[in-house]
């Protein structure tokens, strides 16, 4: 839950992205974000997933999905931004061109050339950030926008393609309403006698959390500088 901010894309020319990410670079030191060059070979097996439609005797459509290894050999390059309140914004492009991140494997030990699953779809959650990291993360977008060759953003603030400042407030402020109102004990209690629970809130219940997902240490030597064009 919080409003998210979803992009992905392939680069025009990949022999642009060294202007790409200088630009980027500058525009981070401009906001004082945080901001790490990327530059990766990746090697070894990663994972996919696919989704499976099922039949359903009530036909609603159903699916599941699948996760399967794959083997890859990429070299990776862009920025790595941390917008302050916001999960990790990443501008980062494989070898073809195409936005790509390549995640660490859950709840297992982190083994070198063992990736997790492949993301070309991604995504940063505002939630614990501000309505002026919202407009900031997306103009470093619209930094990248020329560059690209297929580009699609979605905004949940619906201030992406609007430029409407005053409706991304107003979608801020019903979110922060409802964050206020779900982390009422006694708002929580009703809902879930509402919904038939017996179950007794004491205290204020976790709402949404800031997750940090960190590569493990491996990866900081892994690849790295790939002397690749």
């Amino acid at each position: 839950m919080g409003i998210t901010i979803f992009y992905r894309g392939v680069l025009r020319d990949v022999g642009e992205l060294p202007q790409l990410t200088a630009q980027l670079q500058a525009a981070c030191a401009k906001l004082e974000w945080p901001c790490r060059v990327v530059d990766e070979r990746i090697l070894g097996t990663a994972e996919r997933y696919e989704s499976i439609e099922i039949e359903t005797d009530d036909g609603i459509p159903t699916s599941t999905f699948e996760i399967y290894p794959v083997p890859v050999d990429d070299h990776v390059r862009g920025v790595v931004v941390w917008p302050p309140g916001c999960e990790t914004l990443r501008l980062t492009f494989g070898r073809a061109g195409r936005l790509i991140d390549y995640g660490v494997v859950p709840f297992q030990e982190q083994q070198p050339g063992h990736y997790g699953l492949v993301n070309e779809h991604l995504w940063t959650k505002m939630q614990f950030g501000s309505p002026e990291a919202h407009i900031q993360v997306c103009e470093l977008l619209r930094l990248v926008e020329p560059f690209m060759a297929e580009w699609e953003v979605t905004d949940e603030g619906g201030y992406w393609g609007t430029w409407d400042e005053g409706a991304l407030r107003a979608t801020w402020a019903r979110y922060d309403a409802i964050f206020a109102a779900l982390s009422d004990p006694a708002v929580m209690q009703e809902l879930l006698k509402d919904a038939g629970l017996d179950t007794e809130v004491t205290e204020p219940p976790e709402v949404g959390k800031h997750l940090t997902v960190a590569h493990p240490l491996w990866r900081q030597g892994w690849g790295v500088s790939a002397g690749e064009n």
